[in-house]
C-alpha cells in the first residue's frame, strides 16, 4: 500500500483505536504539536511505538467529540505522505468547539506509519479546554 493510502486508511479508522493501530509501525514516533511534553496541554509530546500511539489516541477519544474532519489533499511519494485539511471537535470537558486547519507529515515503512507529525492551531486547542 502506498503512503497516501496508508494515511487515508489510518484517518478512516480513528474511531476504532485498535483498527487505527493496524496502520502504525511497531517503531513509530508520533509527535503531537510539540516534541516535548508541555504544561500548556497534556496532548503535547512524542509518543513511541504502538502503545505510545494508543495512549495518544485514547486521550483524543476521551476528550474530543469529532463533529467534522475534512481531508483537503494528500500528496505522497514512495515513502512519505503530506496531508492537510480542517476539523471541528466538541471538547467533552468544557463543551466548547475546537476548530482548526491541520497538516500532517508522515513516513511509511512496511505499509505502516513510522513517523507522524501533526500541526494545528495550538492556541485554539488550549483555549477550548479552558473553563471560563
Amino acid at each position: 500500500m502506498k503512503p497516501d493510502q496508508v494515511l487515508q486508511q489510518y484517518f478512516q479508522s480513528l474511531a476504532d483505536i485498535d483498527k487505527a493501530l493496524d496502520y502504525v509501525h511497531q517503531d513509530a514516533k508520533f509527535i503531537a504539536a510539540f516534541e516535548k511534553e508541555a504544561d500548556r496541554h497534556y496532548f503535547y509530546g512524542t509518543y513511541y511505538g504502538i502503545e505510545g500511539v494508543r495512549t495518544l489516541l485514547s486521550k483524543f477519544q476521551k476528550d474530543l467529540d469529532t463533529q467534522e474532519f475534512v481531508i483537503h489533499k494528500i500528496l505522497a511519494d514512495e515513502t512519505t505522505a503530506l496531508a492537510w485539511g480542517s476539523f471541528k471537535h466538541r471538547i467533552r470537558p468544557t463543551g466548547k468547539i475546537f476548530e482548526s486547519y491541520w497538516a500532517v507529515v508522515c513516513e511509511v515503512e512496511d505499509g505502516k506509519i513510522k513517523y507522524f507529525r501533526g500541526f494545528e492551531d495550538t492556541g485554539a486547542l488550549e483555549a477550548s479546554f479552558r473553563e471560563d
